[in-house]
């Protein structure tokens, strides 16, 4: 009888996920908040990302306001800009203890990623004022696998399925003006709100099956949690400065201040536990909660230098870090933990990161056709907050487009990578080889 009824309390244990504990302080699915796309807080446009988003120095379009927004003063005419992107992510999960872990999780996406519109004018001095919305982190994953706990001497399969979709990104106000001629300065207002025309949020759903027998009886739990954080809330800003040291190089820097974003946050979990035949027995328990959570987001900042080799070719530089140590969620029972890892804050050991990007443009000008066409790339180390360490991610971008006469059309494509990258608790004991592919395409027309 001891040795069923320990059966038993081992069964449902495991049938509860690895990285998951209902009692937990913060009671939440992987207690990580898990962005899809690059976590770093990077600018969008089609042009930037093909010189692989060395573009602070440059911040010449109305995207500047992602980017540097001192760099919105070189707009001389009005203009507007939409940006679309393909996102499509690619994860490799491996596990050399457990290797019924390997499986492959894949999603894709077509989403709307940047618009904007800004007007230039002069009022005492050259200013020029922008509103702009950004998509900028993605939060779509999803991936499958299966646990054998035969080898352990356990009747038991558990077969888990996890899926995550959802976005962030902020409204923002835009302004820059010219100091001198060649100094300019410029702020960017950000909202960050879900009462608008989208969400501003995102879902974590788990399911897991565990089949096995207890005792000769077939035994099968059903657990499913879901995690929402919905309507991400705050105001914080882009502080921009863009200086023309010589007609050849200029120098720009950027920084984005901190802010503590609030968010309603949903849990629920519930598990149905059928035993038998011959005897049949269900037991099902359940528990959901609501509450408002504070999210402190991080400090970042980044300087740029610019190179006009001539009037044809641009190449770019840009140094920027991120301050992922203060990046800390806080539940309503004053519990606060980091969000990369789930470790209790007392715990957490996050490094921050720094990004390095290079980039260049060079363009094939055809004066008589009013019409010029651009060859961009670009390359980037781009590492992600961990626990103890980074993770780290490499990329390069290729792009190109045509300008003509009032018109602008950009293309760029970028892959970014990280080999052997520790899952943390998504996955126990495993390692993942992931692939992040990304096409912008930018279509500006000027006034």
């Amino acid at each position: 009888m001891r040795k069923n009824l320990a059966f038993s309390v081992l069964f449902t244990f495991l049938a509860i996920p690895l990285f998951f504990d209902v009692g937990s302080e913060a009671a939440t699915l992987f207690q990580q908040v898990g962005v899809a796309s690059s976590p770093n807080p990077v600018g969008s446009g089609a042009r930037a990302m093909g010189m692989g988003g060395a573009f602070i120095a440059v911040a010449d379009d109305a995207t500047a306001a992602s980017w540097n927004p001192a760099g919105l003063i070189q707009l001389e005419k009005p203009e507007v800009s939409i940006v679309g992107d393909y996102f499509a992510r690619r994860e490799e999960f491996s596990s050399g203890t457990r290797p019924e872990i390997n499986n492959t999780g894949e999603v894709d996406d077509l989403n709307l990623n940047y618009f904007s519109g800004a007007y230039p004018f002069h009022f005492y001095r050259n200013m020029v004022i922008s509103v702009n919305y950004q998509r900028l982190y993605d939060f779509n994953r999803s991936f499958s696998h299966r646990l054998d706990f035969s080898s352990a001497g356990l009747d038991v399969t558990q077969y888990k399925q996890f899926e995550q979709d959802g976005f962030v990104g902020p409204v923002g106000i835009a302004a820059a003006i010219q100091i001198t001629p060649s100094l300019s300065l410029g702020v960017a207002l950000n909202i960050w709100t879900g009462q608008l025309l989208w969400d501003n949020g995102w879902k974590e759903t788990f399911t897991e099956r565990s089949v096995g027998t207890q005792g000769g009886v077939p035994v099968t739990i059903d657990t499913l949690v879901e995690d929402e954080y919905a309507d991400f809330r705050g105001i914080n800003a882009n502080l921009g400065i863009l200086w023309n040291i010589t007609p050849a190089f200029s120098l720009g820097g950027v920084i984005k201040t901190p802010f503590d974003a609030s968010i309603d946050h949903k849990f629920s979990f519930s598990q149905t536990s059928q035993f038998g035949p011959p005897v049949s027995t269900t037991v099902t328990s359940r528990q959901s909660f609501v509450e408002e959570v504070e999210l402190s987001m991080p400090l970042s900042y980044g300087l740029g230098l610019a190179w006009r080799v001539s009037d044809a070719l641009t190449v770019d530089l840009d140094v920027y870090r991120t301050h992922w140590s203060d990046y800390i969620l806080s539940d309503s029972r004053g519990n606060s933990f980091s969000p990369i890892d789930g470790r209790p804050e007392s715990q957490s050991d996050i490094d921050d990161t720094t990004q390095i990007r290079v980039g260049g443009e060079y363009l094939l000008i055809f004066p008589e056709k009013h019409m010029a066409v651009p060859v961009r790339a670009g390359f980037f180390y781009d590492p992600e907050p961990s626990q103890g360490d980074v993770k780290d991610f490499y990329g390069f971008s290729v792009g190109s487009g045509i300008a003509y006469k009032r018109l602008i059309f950009d293309v760029a494509y970028q892959l970014r990578w990280g080999r052997d990258v520790d899952t943390g608790n998504l996955i126990a004991t495993s390692e993942a080889d992931i692939m992040q592919h990304t096409i912008l395409a930018s279509l500006i027309i000027h006034f």
